[in-house]
This record gives C-alpha cells, sequence and structure tokens, in this order.
C-alpha cells in the first residue's frame, strides 16, 4: 500500500475512534445523571396559602418529643406532659391548615399563636436548667430561619415565677 493510503486509513481510523468514543462518553454522561423521581415521589414546592409549619417542618408529634427528650434529658412525668402537649397542638394545627374559609395571614396568624402557646406549655414543665437549654435552642432555630416568622422581636420567655415541675 501507498504511503498515501496508509497516512489516510490511519486519518479515517482515528476519526472514527475519536467519534466513537466522544459518543459513547455522552451515553454515560447521561446514564450517570440521576432520572427524576416519579410524580407521586417528587418534592412539592411550599405549602398552598404561603403556609409554613414552623421549625418543625414534617416532625410528628412523637420525633419532636424524642428530640427534646434526648436534648433536654427529660424525665419520664416530662417526657408525658411533653408528648401531651405536641399531641394536642399537632391536632390543632391540622384543623388550622384545613381550614379553607381562613385567609392565608389569619391562618398564619393562628399557627403562631398556638406555636407560642406550645412553647410557653413546655417551658412550664421544665427545670430552670431545661428551660435554659429549651430558649437557646429556640434561639438557634430563629437564627437558622433567619426569624422569617418572627414579625418583629422574638418572643420573650415568660416570667421566671412559672409553674414547674
Amino acid at each position: 500500500m501507498s504511503r498515501f493510503g496508509k497516512s489516510r486509513m490511519f486519518r479515517t481510523a482515528v476519526v472514527v475512534l475519536c467519534s466513537a468514543g466522544l459518543g459513547l462518553g455522552a451515553a454515560v454522561a447521561q446514564q450517570e445523571t440521576a432520572p427524576p423521581p416519579p410524580p407521586d415521589q417528587q418534592q412539592q414546592g411550599p405549602p398552598p396559602n404561603g403556609q409554613m409549619q414552623g421549625g418543625h417542618r414534617g416532625m410528628d408529634p412523637e420525633k419532636r418529643v424524642e428530640m427534646l427528650q434526648r436534648r433536654l434529658d427529660l424525665n419520664d412525668s416530662q417526657t408525658a406532659q411533653v408528648r401531651q402537649i405536641f399531641t394536642e397542638s399537632h391536632a390543632q394545627m391540622e384543623t388550622i391548615r384545613s381550614n379553607a374559609s381562613l385567609a392565608p395571614e389569619d391562618r398564619r396568624a393562628q399557627m403562631m399563636t398556638l406555636h407560642q402557646g406550645e412553647q410557653a406549655r413546655i417551658r412550664a414543665v421544665l427545670t430552670p436548667d431545661q428551660q435554659a437549654k429549651f430558649d437557646a435552642m429556640q434561639a438557634r432555630m430563629r437564627e437558622r430561619r433567619g426569624d422569617e416568622g418572627g414579625q418583629g422581636a422574638p418572643v420573650p420567655p415568660p416570667p421566671s415565677g412559672s409553674p414547674q415541675q
């Protein structure tokens, strides 16, 4: 074969191999991209009407109890009382969320009032040391959220004369 034929064959082989490499690379890159989840498992946007669930997005009452029990070292009596508070608040939140007759700002105001009452009831169950830890936890949550739901200054803790157990 002449020198020209070998050179031409070599170029053709190089072009074919490069094209195959590019095609294979594109195919591999597409496979590495995870397919989107099925429609029923896709993350949804914010709740309708601008509703937010405070700092407890998606946490059921029992998980919240476990978290406080672990972080504040609650005794059995305190755990039972906190569980009752969270269970009642959760039911009331669901009632507020499902009330289609409320304007979004009214729904938000009612939820904030309920949340503040819940925090006050929990504080009343805690010892002074636990209250200090609880207040610090609340402050960190507000800080992480950028106090998005604070509407001004944070809610001050109840007076130190609150009943404790």
